[in-house]
Formats: C-alpha cells, structure tokens, sequence
C-alpha cells in the first residue's frame, strides 16, 4: 500500500513538472514572437507544448477527481468557483494598466512583457478552468446514464478538440472555413448533449433548491466569460488569442456548453421543484424501511424497537404524533398495550380509541384493514369524541401475522386531511416490516429464555449427577458397576450404595414416576432418605416401611416412587432384597436364572399399615460367580420402530449369555443391545442399570444358605 501511494504521489509530481515546464517553453516563445512575429516555425512548436501541457493538466485533475467523493450539487459549487476565479482574474487584468495588444496583418502583437506575463497566466488559467467544467459536466452527464449518453458526450469532446486543432492553421484573428464547420458543429453537439438531465430528479428537495441557485449562478458566470472571450477589442480575448488560438476555441466552446448546460439545468430544476416534496416522502419511506430492516437483525430489545418503530412512522407518513400499540400474547414477555407513543399524550389515545365496541380500534381489529379519518370532528365514526387540538387527521394500520392482528400502529396530524391514500399505502408496507421486527424479537426472546432454561437444565444435569455415587466400593467379595442415564437433561431415576458396617452395604435403585425436573426433584429426595435411614434401619423391610413415611407427606398425590432395596452381607455371603413396587432383581447362578421380585407396592402411594402389610423381603444366597442386575422400567420398556418392548425375558437371556463377563462389561452390553433395539433412536425413558458380580469371600468360612422362592 505504501509503495503504492508513493508511485501515485511520483506520477502526480511527474504531471505537474511537465505541464510547468512546457507552459515556461509557451511563455519563452511567445516573449520571442513578441519581437519577431515572422518565425512561423515556432508557432507549431508552441501550439504542440500548450496541447502537451493542457494534457499533462487533464491527467492530473483527472486523478485527483477520482480520490475525491462529492455529491453532485457541490461539484456545480466547484465549478462557480474555477468560473468565478477566472471572471475576477479577468477583470483585475481589463482594469489593469497594461500596454495591450496590436493588430498587424491580422497578426496579434504585445506593447509590452508585462502584457504577455500576466496574459500567459490568464491563458493558463482559462486552461484548466475550461478542463475542470469539462470534467465535472461528464459526471453530470453519465449519471444513471443510457446506451448513447456517453457515446454522444465523447462525439462532442472529439469535435472540440478538432475545432481547436483547426484554429492552430491561421492567423488569430480570422477564421477558416474548416474550423467555422467544426465550431457550428460542436455547438450543436452541445445542444444535444445538454438534455442529459436525469440525475436531477433523484436529488431531494433541499438539494434541488441549492441546485437552482448554483445553476442560475454558474449559468451568469459563463456568460460572462462568453463574452469576454467573443469581443476580441478585449484584453482578455486577445491575450488567449495570442498565447493559443487553439486553445482560445477550446475554452470558449467549453464555456458555451458550460453556460448551455447550467441554463438547461436551471429550468429542469425549477419545474421539478414543485415535485421535491413527493420525491422527498419516497425517498424518506424506503430510508425507514432500510433502517428497519438493518434494526431487525440488530435490536434485541423491545423497548428500543417499539420506539424506534414510531420515531420511523412519523417520518414515512410525515406525521405529528404516533403510537404502538400491542396486543397481549400467549408464552411472551413482552409488554403489551401502548408500548410507546410520540408526540401524544396518554389522554388524547385515550379519548381517540374511546367509544366501545364503535371505536376506531374495533374497527382495526374485525376489519383487519387501514383505517383513514380525514377530519375527527366531522368524520361519522368520530365526531361524537372530543375536540381535539392537536389531532385533526388520524391513519391507523393493523400490524398482521399469519392473519391475525398482534399490534396497532397509529399517526396523527393536527391539520385536517392530512393524510392521503400513498400515506396509508406506505405505512401499511412499512407495518409489514415491523410486524416481522416484532415477531422477530419475540422470537429472540423465547431463544433467549429457551437458552437461559437450557443453561439451568444443564446445571440441574451437572447437580444431578453428583447426587449419584462418585465411587462404588471395592471388596475382594463382589465387584459393582451402575450406569444411568436420564431420557431428558434431568429424570427420577436414582441409585445408590451405602456401607453399613459389620460387612454389610446396602444397595438402593428407584425410579420416581414421570421424568423431568419433577421427577428429579423426588429423586433428590429419595436419596437424603436412603443415606438417614439405611443406616438406622438394617433390615430392608423396615427401611422401605420408614422411607414411606418420611416421603408420603411430601410427594404429589399423582407421583409415586417405586425402589427396590437390596443389602449385602459379605461374611453370610448373603443378599436381601426389598421391593416397593420397583422392577424384579435379576439373579444369574451358575446353572440357574431367576427374577427375584418380593411384594410391595410404591413409596408415597399410601402409608401405615396398608403399605407395611404389602411388604416383604427375600434372602438369596451368593457363590462365587452368581450375578445380580437391577434396573429400572427404562430398560425393559425401550421399544424398537415397530412398538416392541425390550421386555423382561430377553433382558433375563441377555444376563445369563454374559455370566461369565465382568460387572462392567455386562452393563455396557445392556446398555448396547437396549440401543441397538430401539435402532439408535434414543431412550424414551430415564434408564439404569445396577451390575454386582459376586467373587466371594477369600479370608473366612462362609455359612450356607439355600435359595427360598
């Protein structure tokens, strides 16, 4: 980048060296003429280093217009000013007391040095003016331009520059017949060219009145220069004679279409002018819709859009005042109401939408259409309000979703019809637009909240899991591993692992009823129970009978906790097992399988002596190798694309095909099949396993006790 704005600033250098260099090698040949005018020979040689120079000129003001960026009406400020700078060089010089020029064999002669100095520096000066006009009139002309436009424009700069060339054979002050027909037919192309007014009617109405001025004075100052350089009697006309009889054709052609164009663009001005306004409300409505557009995507708060919402309408419609009003939703936060009024106080909306079920907001609402009053006091469906001051003419726009009305947008204006058929069109486009505003940031809202649930769920899920063991104890007799696995972010399912000491640990799983954050609030629950009371009744029975009371009080009438209670006892090589209602334990032997599945009914379903009397225990004896499975319905009940259950039975062949792997390999492998079965689906309900693989004890004798079923 640097490299390349220092070749830039080189070549710019480079342009103006040159252009100076040349125009001092003009300035030299003509203080020679001035002596001898004989040598024609220097005449080429003068004319060859003005076109040089003036080319040198063109690139370089051509460069720097292109770094430059400004709007159209400044451009005509920017050429008043060149204009202007050169009618006032002009005159400082007229009024100046040089000697002048001669005439001699139709042959143009300076009195003096001064004369020629100060004429070179006009001359050059004319130059650039003439190139600046020229340049500026081009990006006039090819705005929004059509096939022929810049095809006409160029057709032009070719025939100015062939007029000028023509002038070089001749003396100054005739005029070949050659360059007559070249001049007659760059005025006409002029002409042609100067109805090439379209950008004026994309200017707005501010624009347009500076437009007027600047082209009414732009078109003054040309024909002031017109004539300064027609009237040859003058010392300015014949000081550019003199320097360059090309280049005198050049400004003056330049000047003509400059005072052409600028004429031409003050009366296409001043008959657009009355249309500005209208130009002005168009451009206003699709700046808001713009703006409206860019908020969607932009402003998240609701307050922020329900104001900016109608800050736009009083500028689509021009109105004085504007309020929003919006209907009440289902599952949405946002306010409702009069959100926010411009421009309006809170009694005039009230005495505006007052008259039941004939007001103006009924109508909105059955008819679902705009609604126009053109005169409060008169209208039939509003005159029986108030007289208010300060509205005279209401529009009102339902704002429509999928067909139904969720908001209201309102613009009043103290006159009297002030509002037209293009107004209510525009603002129920622009009612549209905020229709889909709001909609959006109701639905940002619900992400936002959905997120913000989200986040809390994974939190609760986090918490959750920590309420299960962390750690499962290790023993020389037996080895455990438990795996669950909630269907939703939290669910019921709970198992734990207690220590009881004497060699005995207590294993409880459980699965309260539904899924979800209730059911992992009872599972919470559940385990403060097991960890207070496994401890202080040793006997399972009794457990589950103490664990209903303290539960029974605190559970919904529609929930139930089912629980199965298994305690192990690693010196009778023994385990007992409870049952409140919960799946079977699965117990694998070396050459039998059995469900073992003691009565019970669910915790918190009754209490007393109604659920004591349903419960009770079994003891199953342990030899090295048995394997005991217990599980929730989540297992048994997971279903394949057909509807089919699991089911307790293949759950039962699935253990007994696995006897022989370790605790942890059976779990995962029922964990496996179960997704397998349901086709990778997923689980519909919370899911939990419970694996013990028995080794048995290695370090004293062990008592025997058979199986009662």
């Amino acid at each position: 980048m640097q490299e390349l704005n220092y070749r830039m600033k080189l070549r710019n250098l480079v342009l103006l060296a040159s252009a100076c260099g040349l125009f001092i090698i003009v300035f030299i040949i003509n203080a020679i003429l001035k002596v001898d005018v004989e040598l024609g020979s220097l005449l080429y040689v003068r004319e060859g280093a003005v076109a040089l120079a003036l080319l040198c000129c063109y690139m370089f003001i051509h460069f720097q217009r292109h770094d430059s960026q400004k709007r159209l009406v400044q451009k005509i400020g920017i050429v008043n000013i060149w204009a202007g700078a050169f009618v006032a060089a002009a005159i400082l010089i007229s009024l100046s007391p040089l000697g002048g020029f001669d005439t001699r064999n139709l042959k143009i002669i300076p009195r003096d040095y001064l004369t020629v100095f100060f004429t070179s520096i006009l001359s050059i000066a004319a130059g650039l003016m003439a190139i600046v006009t020229q340049l500026l009139i081009k990006e006039f002309l090819l705005y929004r331009r059509k096939k022929g436009t810049k095809r006409n424009f160029y057709a032009l700069l070719v025939m100015i520059l062939l007029a000028s060339a023509a002038a070089a054979d001749g003396d100054p002050m005739e005029s070949s017949v050659a360059s007559t027909i070249l001049f007659t037919a760059s005025i006409l192309l002029i002409i042609v060219n100067s109805f090439r007014l379209t950008w004026i009617a994309y200017l707005p109405r501010r624009e347009k009145i500076y437009t007027l001025l600047y082209s009414l004075l732009a078109f003054f100052i040309f024909i002031g220069i017109d004539v300064f350089i027609a009237d040859q009697n003058r010392v300015v006309s014949r000081g550019l004679l003199y320097f360059s009889h090309p280049l005198q054709v050049f400004v003056q052609l330049n000047a003509i279409f400059a005072t052409v164009y600028f004429g031409m663009v003050f009366i296409s001005t001043l008959f657009q002018l009355p249309t500005a306004e209208a130009f002005d409300r168009k451009q206003t409505e699709i700046s808001s819709l713009h703006n409206l557009m860019r908020l969607i995507n932009q402003v998240f708060d609701f307050n922020d859009l329900a104001d900016t919402v109608t800050k736009m309408t009083m500028e689509v419609c021009q109105a004085n005042g504007a309020w929003l009003e919006i209907l009440p939703t289902q599952n949405s936060s946002q306010k409702s109401g009069n959100v926010s009024n411009q421009n309006v106080s809170a009694e005039d909306i009230a005495i505006i939408l007052g008259g039941g079920e004939k007001s103006l907001r009924q109508l909105v609402l059955s008819t679902k259409k705009p609604v126009l009053v053109d005169n409060l006091s008169n209208d039939r469906r509003t005159r029986h309000l108030p007289m208010l001051k300060k509205v005279g003419s209401i529009l009102i726009v339902p704002l429509l979703t999928h067909e139904n009305v969720m908001g209201i947008l309102y613009a009043t204006k103290e006159m009297d019809f002030g509002f037209d058929q293009d107004d209510a069109d525009a603002l129920s486009g622009f009612a549209d637009q905020v229709a889909i505003a709001i909609e959006n940031a109701r639905l940002i809202e619900r992400s936002l909240e959905k997120e913000r649930l989200q986040r809390e769920l994974m939190l609760a899920q986090e918490m959750q899991k920590r309420l299960l063991p962390q750690v499962l104890p290790e023993h020389t007799a037996f080895v455990m591993h438990a795996v669950s696995s909630p269907a939703l972010e939290v669910g019921g399912d709970y198992y734990d692992v207690a220590e009881l000491g004497d060699g005995r640990y207590g294993i409880v799983v459980g699965d309260v009823s539904g899924k979800g954050v209730g059911a992992a609030f009872y599972m919470a629950e559940a385990k403060g129970v097991f960890q207070s009371l496994s401890k202080i009744y040793l006997s399972p029975r009794e457990f589950l009978i103490h664990a209903n009371k303290a539960l029974a009080g605190s559970m919904d009438k529609r929930s139930f906790i089912s629980l199965l209670y298994a305690q192990i006892d690693v010196h009778k090589c023994t385990m007992t097992v409870a049952r409140a209602g919960h799946c079977p334990m699965i117990y694998v032997a070396a050459n039998e399988t059995h469900f073992i599945q003691p009565s019970g009914i669910g915790l918190g379903l009754t209490g007393g002596e109604v659920f004591a009397s349903t419960i009770e225990e079994k003891t199953v004896p342990m030899h090295p190798g048995d394997v005991i499975v217990l599980y929730t319905d989540g297992v048994t009940e997971s279903r394949d694309s057909n509807g089919e259950e699991f089911g307790s039975e293949r759950l039962r062949r699935l253990v007994e095909s696995q006897r022989l792997c370790s605790a942890e390999e059976i779990t995962e492998e029922i964990l496996q099949q179960v997704w397998n079965f349901t086709d990778a689906q997923g689980y519909d309900d919370d899911l939990t396993v419970f694996v013990v693989k028995w080794n048995g004890p290695a370090d004293h004798e062990t008592e025997v006790h058979t199986l009662s079923l």
